[in-house]
């Protein structure tokens, strides 16, 4: 069977987004007086496979401001047989590093996960589920929000908003990095052209991919 003319050009087009995002990001570096005075949009949609088959998306958007705070929005939506579940990430960062984050989960419209995190003095104060309070000594400059439209060079452990701690990352070859959950569960990021293309991991024994798609 032939491939129709939407599965050809299929892929051509996500190639053709990701090189025309790295050559806005080349444009908005090389030219000072356009990165002083103008915002940058970038907005990324992942398809969820779970075991090859498509199970949701993720719509991944960031806002870089000229005062170098930028604003991260990640929303998942999964859909499996009597059960829907929605994450959504919010961040917030200065030029200064994460200023705020708020992470929630809900299943079948029930909220499951809950974690805010704002910027005191010395660090920062976290807020679970159940109103739990705790504190955070220090400041987070990379955090696993940042991972779908930043490549973690160099960096060897990210703060996790979902699980409102740090987990460890590491390189495995150029243009790829393993994240360690603390179950042990490893997502692995794969980049080009410093945008994240895929995310591979696993859940429930099954095998997850996040393919960037528009």
């Amino acid at each position: 069977m032939k491939p129709g003319k939407n599965q050809f050009f299929k892929p051509l087009t996500s190639l053709f987004r990701i090189s025309f995002l790295f050559l806005a990001g080349l444009c908005f570096i090389a030219n000072p007086s356009f990165a002083a005075n103008s915002t940058l949009t970038q907005h990324l949609k992942y398809t969820v496979y779970v075991s090859g088959s498509k199970r949701g998306t993720l719509q991944a958007d960031i806002n870089r401001k000229p005062d170098k705070s930028f604003d991260i929005r990640l929303e998942t939506k999964l859909h499996f047989p009597f059960t829907d579940v929605v994450s959504l990430i919010q961040v917030h960062y200065t030029a200064h590093g994460l200023e705020s984050s708020s992470s929630l989960k809900h299943i079948n419209d029930d909220l499951k996960e809950k974690i805010t995190v704002k910027r005191v003095d010395g660090g920062y104060a976290l807020t679970d589920v159940d109103g739990k309070n705790t504190q955070l000594l220090g400041k987070i400059p990379f955090s696993v929000g940042r991972l779908y439209h930043d490549e973690p060079v160099g960096m060897k452990e990210l703060f996790s908003e979902r699980l409102g701690t740090f987990v460890p990352i590491r390189s495995l070859k150029a243009g790829e990095y393993e994240l360690l959950q603390p179950d042990g569960k490893k997502n692995v990021f794969v980049y080009r052209y410093g945008i994240c293309t895929e995310m591979r991991t696993e859940m429930m024994a099954c095998n997850v991919r996040f393919v960037l798609t528009d």
